[in-house]
Protein backbone atom coordinates (compact mmCIF):
# COMPACT_ATOMS: atom_id res chain seq x y z
CA UNK A 1 0.00 0.00 0.00
CA UNK A 2 1.59 3.71 -1.03
CA UNK A 3 0.21 6.69 0.32
CA UNK A 4 -3.32 5.53 0.59
CA UNK A 5 -4.19 5.89 4.37
CA UNK A 6 -6.49 8.95 4.62
CA UNK A 7 -8.04 9.91 8.15
CA UNK A 8 -9.03 13.07 9.16
CA UNK A 9 -6.80 15.86 10.15
CA UNK A 10 -9.51 18.43 11.33
CA UNK A 11 -12.64 17.40 14.21
CA UNK A 12 -16.04 17.04 12.05
CA UNK A 13 -18.84 19.12 12.51
CA UNK A 14 -20.61 18.04 16.11
CA UNK A 15 -23.41 15.39 14.78
CA UNK A 16 -21.12 14.28 11.46
CA UNK A 17 -20.90 10.84 11.06
CA UNK A 18 -17.72 9.26 11.06
CA UNK A 19 -15.37 6.10 11.43
CA UNK A 20 -13.22 5.10 13.91
CA UNK A 21 -10.71 2.94 13.43
CA UNK A 22 -10.08 0.04 16.56
CA UNK A 23 -7.24 -2.16 16.47
CA UNK A 24 -8.48 -5.08 19.16
CA UNK A 25 -8.20 -8.15 18.69
CA UNK A 26 -8.14 -7.09 14.80
CA UNK A 27 -8.41 -4.21 13.37
CA UNK A 28 -11.88 -3.25 13.19
CA UNK A 29 -14.72 0.37 12.41
CA UNK A 30 -17.21 1.43 13.74
CA UNK A 31 -19.68 4.22 12.67
CA UNK A 32 -20.17 7.11 15.08
CA UNK A 33 -20.83 10.54 14.99
CA UNK A 34 -19.45 13.26 16.33
CA UNK A 35 -19.91 14.67 19.93
CA UNK A 36 -16.44 16.58 20.51
CA UNK A 37 -15.95 13.85 23.40
CA UNK A 38 -12.22 14.42 25.08
CA UNK A 39 -11.98 10.60 23.88
CA UNK A 40 -12.77 11.31 19.98
CA UNK A 41 -10.33 14.11 20.32
CA UNK A 42 -7.52 11.86 21.47
CA UNK A 43 -8.59 9.02 18.75
CA UNK A 44 -8.46 12.00 16.08
CA UNK A 45 -4.59 12.86 17.14
CA UNK A 46 -4.02 9.44 17.03
CA UNK A 47 -5.04 8.62 12.95
CA UNK A 48 -7.87 6.67 13.94
CA UNK A 49 -11.00 8.87 12.51
CA UNK A 50 -11.88 8.55 9.29
CA UNK A 51 -14.08 10.19 6.75
CA UNK A 52 -15.79 7.23 4.60
CA UNK A 53 -15.92 3.76 4.84
CA UNK A 54 -13.40 2.89 2.13
CA UNK A 55 -10.73 5.33 3.84
CA UNK A 56 -11.06 2.86 7.52
CA UNK A 57 -11.11 -0.22 5.44
CA UNK A 58 -7.57 0.71 3.93
CA UNK A 59 -6.52 2.22 6.73
CA UNK A 60 -7.59 -1.40 8.89
CA UNK A 61 -5.79 -3.35 5.84
CA UNK A 62 -2.61 -1.27 6.02
CA UNK A 63 -2.51 -2.03 9.93
CA UNK A 64 -3.01 -5.97 9.36
CA UNK A 65 -0.14 -5.89 7.46
CA UNK A 66 2.21 -3.47 9.34
CA UNK A 67 2.05 -6.08 11.81
CA UNK A 68 2.77 -9.05 9.94
CA UNK A 69 5.28 -7.08 7.71
CA UNK A 70 7.22 -5.41 11.00
CA UNK A 71 7.48 -7.84 13.49
CA UNK A 72 10.88 -7.96 14.38
CA UNK A 73 9.94 -3.99 15.03
CA UNK A 74 6.68 -4.68 17.50
CA UNK A 75 6.70 -6.35 20.98
CA UNK A 76 3.91 -8.15 21.00
CA UNK A 77 4.01 -11.45 22.79
CA UNK A 78 4.81 -14.50 20.08
CA UNK A 79 3.79 -17.12 22.56
CA UNK A 80 1.59 -18.10 25.24
CA UNK A 81 2.42 -16.72 28.34
CA UNK A 82 1.95 -18.81 31.86
CA UNK A 83 -1.48 -19.42 33.08
CA UNK A 84 -2.07 -16.36 35.26
CA UNK A 85 0.38 -13.72 33.75
CA UNK A 86 -0.04 -10.16 33.67
CA UNK A 87 -0.61 -9.55 29.96
CA UNK A 88 -1.89 -5.94 28.69
CA UNK A 89 -4.06 -5.46 25.52
CA UNK A 90 -5.81 -2.60 23.95
CA UNK A 91 -6.26 -0.33 21.12
CA UNK A 92 -4.04 2.69 22.62
CA UNK A 93 -6.15 4.72 20.60
CA UNK A 94 -7.18 6.61 23.69
CA UNK A 95 -6.48 6.20 27.33
CA UNK A 96 -8.71 4.48 28.04
CA UNK A 97 -8.07 1.63 25.51
CA UNK A 98 -5.11 0.00 27.98
CA UNK A 99 -6.05 -2.36 29.99
CA UNK A 100 -4.76 -5.79 31.71
CA UNK A 101 -5.92 -9.85 32.85
CA UNK A 102 -4.34 -12.68 33.97
CA UNK A 103 -3.59 -14.76 31.07
CA UNK A 104 -5.95 -17.34 30.91
CA UNK A 105 -5.23 -20.08 28.26
CA UNK A 106 -8.82 -21.42 27.74
CA UNK A 107 -10.18 -18.09 27.66
CA UNK A 108 -11.18 -17.24 23.56
CA UNK A 109 -10.50 -13.94 23.61
CA UNK A 110 -7.41 -14.21 25.37
CA UNK A 111 -6.46 -16.67 22.60
CA UNK A 112 -7.17 -14.72 20.04
CA UNK A 113 -5.81 -11.54 21.41
CA UNK A 114 -2.43 -13.62 21.26
CA UNK A 115 -3.28 -14.94 17.84
CA UNK A 116 -3.37 -11.47 16.21
CA UNK A 117 -0.48 -9.90 17.79
CA UNK A 118 -2.82 -7.71 20.34
CA UNK A 119 -1.03 -9.59 23.88
CA UNK A 120 1.55 -7.94 25.38
CA UNK A 121 3.37 -8.20 28.65
CA UNK A 122 3.76 -5.03 29.56
CA UNK A 123 2.02 -1.67 29.21
CA UNK A 124 4.75 0.20 28.26
CA UNK A 125 5.10 -2.10 24.96
CA UNK A 126 2.01 -1.77 24.04
CA UNK A 127 1.89 1.66 23.93
CA UNK A 128 5.41 2.00 22.12
CA UNK A 129 4.02 -0.38 19.11
CA UNK A 130 0.74 1.61 18.88
CA UNK A 131 2.87 4.69 18.98
CA UNK A 132 4.51 2.92 15.99
CA UNK A 133 1.22 2.08 14.07
CA UNK A 134 0.33 5.65 14.74
CA UNK A 135 3.48 6.66 13.10
CA UNK A 136 3.18 4.33 10.31
CA UNK A 137 -0.40 5.67 9.41
CA UNK A 138 1.06 9.40 9.67
CA UNK A 139 3.61 8.10 7.08
CA UNK A 140 1.34 6.50 4.70
CA UNK A 141 -1.00 9.85 4.92
CA UNK A 142 2.10 11.80 4.07
CA UNK A 143 2.71 10.02 1.14
CA UNK A 144 -0.78 10.81 -0.84
CA UNK A 145 -0.87 14.73 0.52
Amino acid sequence: MSGQVNYLVQAPELGQEYFSLYIEPEPYYVLCGWMGFFFEKERLTLHRIYPTKEDVERASEFVKDFFISHKEQLNYLTSEPEPGTKVWYGDGGSSIDITYTNFDPKNIFHQDLLNSFQLYGTREDLIKDKNLITEALEEEYKKAH
